[in-house]
Parts: C-alpha cells; sequence; structure tokens
C-alpha cells in the first residue's frame, strides 16, 4: 500500500511552515 497522501501532506506542511516563518521573519525585519 502506497502513503503518498501523509508523504505529501507533510511535505506541504514543512514547507507552508518554513514559507512562514521566513514571511514573519523578513516583516519583523522591515
Amino acid at each position: 500500500m502506497m502513503q503518498w497522501e501523509w508523504l505529501i501532506g507533510a511535505v506541504v506542511a514543512v514547507a507552508l511552515a518554513l514559507y512562514l516563518g521566513y514571511a514573519l521573519i523578513r516583516a519583523e525585519r522591515f
């Protein structure tokens, strides 16, 4: 059984977390 769903979900969640964290850091610097 392939479990691509949770794998893709985890990758998307990590990407979103990194993007949001980066955006927050940029917003605080400027």
